[in-house]
This record gives C-alpha cells, structure tokens and sequence, in this order.
C-alpha cells in the first residue's frame, strides 16, 4: 500500500492548474490576503521536496498521525502566548477561505500538522494582514457631515470611486456614505414623512416604514510584486509580497472589470475577466 507521501506527489503530478498556468512553482509558500473585516483568503503550495523532508523528520505515517490544519495567529496579542485557532483543511486544495471572530486585528496563518499529544509540526507562514473594523469609522469627514442635495451626494458617492485607495482611505469613504444614508433617514424622521419616497398628493403623509440597502465589491488577487497590474485600465499598487484588494462600489446596471498584469521585463502577460450585473428590485 503506498504511503501517504507517495498519494500527496501522484495527487501532484496528475493535478492541472487554471489554463496556461502550471499547478505549481516548485517553491513551499503561503500567502494570505484580507477580504472583509471576518474573512481572509489563503493559498499556498508545499512542494514534494519539502513532504519528504517531513516524512524523513517524523516518520512515514506522520500524515495519517496529523491533522491537516491552518493555525491562525492573532498578532495583536503578545508573542508569549500568543491567541491561535486551527482550521482543519487540505494541503491538496491549495487554497481556503479563514473566518475569525474579531476584525481590526493583524493576522498570520501557518500550514502544519496537529498530533494527537498536542504538539503542532508547522510548514509554512504566511505573510501579516491587517483587518478592518466591523464597524463604521468614527473619523468622518467634516465637509460632509452638513448634507445638502442628498440625492446628488448619494448618486456621487455611488460611483467606482476606490481604484488605487489604501485602507484607511476606504474606510473613509464607506463611513462617508454610512453618514449620507443616516443623515437622509434622520432629516426624514423631522419631517415626518421618508425623504426616499414621493408626499401624497394632499398634505403631508403619515410617517411610512423606510429601507435602505446598498452593497460593495471586493476585488482581491495575487502576483509577482514588481509586476505591472491595471484594474479597468488603471494601474494599481502592490503590497510589498505581490497581493492587492480594492473595493468598489456596485451601481445597478453591467460592469467589467479587466484585471492584467504584465511582467517586470514585458515578456508575461496574464488577463483575467471579470463581469458584474446588479438589478436593485
């Protein structure tokens, strides 16, 4: 019977990755990239080399012996005993989504094995990312706390309007329309009647059951870190290991949004479409 190192390298040879790209690179990395404030994406690849290295260290059944796992760091707490969770996965897969409990924190992740004693053999770390607050800023703009011709700020504020932003910059103009919204709603609540629909015909009408509902799109991805990478036709910044994530917003109708990326001398290119329709009942 083979040995669960002989499965993992002909589960290798035999997978295919996505058209024109190989299933591997040959190199034991993991990369983690942020989604929301209680999301990130990781992906990663262990090599043959780096299964047999383990196999030779702790023996031949060290894959069956071990739980397949994620270790999650939180890196906001001390290193001496530092907060972890383990999310059990599959190496093969390549790639998982990671929920947490809390965002607005920095996290790490680890590839590794979890034995039955309670020690942890681990593989592979993955870069720091820091998560958003689950929350609406506090810090708002103040040009924008006197709302004037709502509907035009709304319709302004609706516009792709985060290519190229850092972070904190999203941050910002989410808490801005966060207070668009709020302040509508407030000067309707005054008024007795919502701001968002049409006054009856004779007088004012009775105060009426109001909703608002918007949403966003995040766009995440990885490459080489000094590639050349546009979005729409615009370029974008890099993080220092190759990820980027940029947020927009999702007006009604059809959107493309082309993602290329060329390498540092010219000579690869890679392009990767992606189309959006929103209907807003």
């Amino acid at each position: 019977m083979p040995s669960s190192g002989q499965l993992i390298e002909r589960t290798e040879r035999a997978a295919g990755g996505p058209e024109g790209l190989p299933a591997g690179y040959g190199i034991t990395m993991a990369a983690l990239v942020p989604r929301d404030p209680n999301w990130m994406f990781a992906y990663w690849e262990i090599t043959g080399g780096t299964r047999a290295e383990l196999l030779r260290a702790h023996g031949a059944n060290i894959f069956e012996e071990g739980r397949q796992v994620i270790r999650v760091y939180d890196m906001s707490s001390p290193e001496e005993g530092r907060k972890c969770l383990d999310m059990q996965v599959l190496f093969e897969a390549g790639s998982w989504y990671v929920h947490v409990p809390e965002g607005g924190r920095p996290y790490c992740c680890e590839l590794g094995l979890a034995l039955p004693d309670g020690a942890f053999i681990g593989i592979v770390k993955s870069n720091t990312v820091n998560l958003p607050q689950n929350r609406v800023s506090d810090v708002v703009d103040g040009k924008w706390m006197a709302v004037t011709a709502d509907f035009d700020k709304l319709l302004q504020l609706s516009g792709v309007e985060y290519i190229g932003k850092g972070s904190g910059e999203v941050a910002k103009s989410l808490a801005q329309r966060w207070e668009m919204l709020r302040s509508v709603f407030s000067r309707a609540s005054s008024w007795g009647i919502s701001s968002l629909a049409p006054q009856a015909e004779h007088g004012p009408a009775e105060k009426s059951f109001r909703l608002a509902a918007d949403c966003e799109l995040i766009v995440y991805g990885a490459t080489e870190p000094d590639a050349f990478v546009t979005v729409s036709g615009r370029k974008i910044k890099l993080n220092p290991d190759g990820t980027f994530s940029l947020r927009f917003a999702l007006p009604d109708g059809d959107m493309e949004l082309p993602v290329a990326a060329a390498s540092a001398d010219g000579a690869d290119h890679r392009h990767v479409g992606i189309s959006i329709t929103r209907r807003t009942a």
